[in-house]
């Protein structure tokens, strides 16, 4: 029963995450990529500081039963496939929290822009962002490989039966999600600017806390 409570946590998580990142990358239409590395938005100075802070603590609590997620299907596993079972539920729960930085970090760089831009030095905001980008771009890209890797495990299981759910379900995972999300956004922009695309990864995320309760549902 715990883990069943922990793989819908799991899907709330991803939820509460998808909705932090309607607080952070909503932006409206208009909005224009703007300095060298194209990283500014320019409607970045319409939103109010408040939705940056409340994006990163709704991130938090998603974060934390994104872990949980994963941690369910370590143990719905371990007596069976051990080692993969670890594999999932270590680098799962590090991408949980890897996604809570890389999120935080995202939104601290419109807090900083705004600042900057109250004095009107378009130069000093874009040469600042670009030094943080350089020192966050490590960590950042370490979460996203432990992220591949839990969700390349899951893949794994599905496919050699150590999870008993349909082969379908490979599908329900962050970077088939994306690519739905970037796929809409290219076909029409017009319609997709913002929504679904920022929210889909997240959501991506939840799905593991999905294949952990069609899992248990499928052992009964």
């Amino acid at each position: 029963m715990i883990n069943m409570v922990f793989s819908a946590l799991g899907l709330a998580g991803g939820v509460l995450c998808a909705i932090g990142d309607i607080l952070f990358d909503l932006k409206g239409k208009g909005n224009q990529k703007l300095g060298t590395s194209g990283n500014i938005d320019s409607n970045w100075l319409k939103m109010p500081y408040w939705r940056f802070g409340a994006s990163i603590m709704v991130a938090f609590f998603g974060a934390a039963m994104l872990g949980l997620g994963f941690y369910s299907l370590m143990k719905q596993m371990e007596a069976t496939h051990g080692v993969l079972a670890a594999v999932i539920g270590v680098c799962g729960y590090v991408s949980a929290i890897a996604g809570l930085f890389a999120h935080a970090v995202l939104c601290i760089q419109p807090i900083i822009y705004k600042k900057i831009m109250e004095t009107d030095n378009f130069k000093l905001a874009d040469d600042t962002l670009e030094a943080y980008y350089r020192a966050v771009l490590p960590p950042f890209l370490t979460g996203y490989g432990f992220m591949l890797t839990s969700t390349i495990g899951v893949i794994v299981a599905i496919c050699i039966g150590a999870l008993a759910v349909p082969k379908w379900c490979v599908l329900l995972n962050p970077f088939v999600f994306l690519l739905v999300g970037v796929g809409l956004r290219r076909m029409k922009p017009d319609w997709f600017y913002d929504l679904p695309g920022i929210i889909l990864p997240s959501l991506g995320m939840g799905m593991f806390g999905v294949i952990g309760m069609l899992n248990m549902l499928n052992m009964l």
